[in-house]
C-alpha cells in the first residue's frame, strides 16, 4: 500500500497563524477549509473560547514554516492514538511567545 507524505498547512486568520493541519497539496488544503464540517469545527472552537467565529474574517491558507511544522508534529505525537482522524492544531497561543 502506497503511503503519501502529506504537507503541513497553516490557516492564517486575520493575518495571524492560527491553525495547522495536513493535506496532500495546497489545492486540497483550500478545499478542506471550504468544507462545511471545517467551518463548524472552527465555530465550535471559537464558541468554547467565548469568541464568535465570523465568516467574514479574512483567512489564508499557506505552507507551514518549520517552527509551525514542529508545533503541529508535537501535538500530533501527543495525540497519536487518534491518528485515524483529521487533526487540527491551534497555533495562536504557542506562536505568540
Amino acid at each position: 500500500m502506497e503511503c503519501r507524505e502529506q504537507s503541513i498547512f497553516v490557516l492564517d486568520v486575520a493575518g495571524r497563524p492560527t491553525f495547522a493541519f495536513k493535506a496532500e497539496n495546497l489545492a486540497q488544503a483550500e478545499e478542506l477549509i471550504q468544507a462545511s464540517w471545517f467551518a463548524r469545527a472552527l465555530s465550535e472552537f471559537y464558541a468554547n473560547k467565548r469568541q464568535g467565529w465570523d465568516n467574514n474574517i479574512p483567512v489564508r491558507t499557506r505552507f507551514a514554516i518549520e517552527a509551525e511544522v514542529s508545533i503541529y508534529r508535537d501535538f500530533a505525537d501527543e495525540f497519536a492514538d487518534l491518528s485515524d482522524r483529521f487533526f487540527i492544531a491551534h497555533l495562536s497561543d504557542l506562536t505568540n511567545a
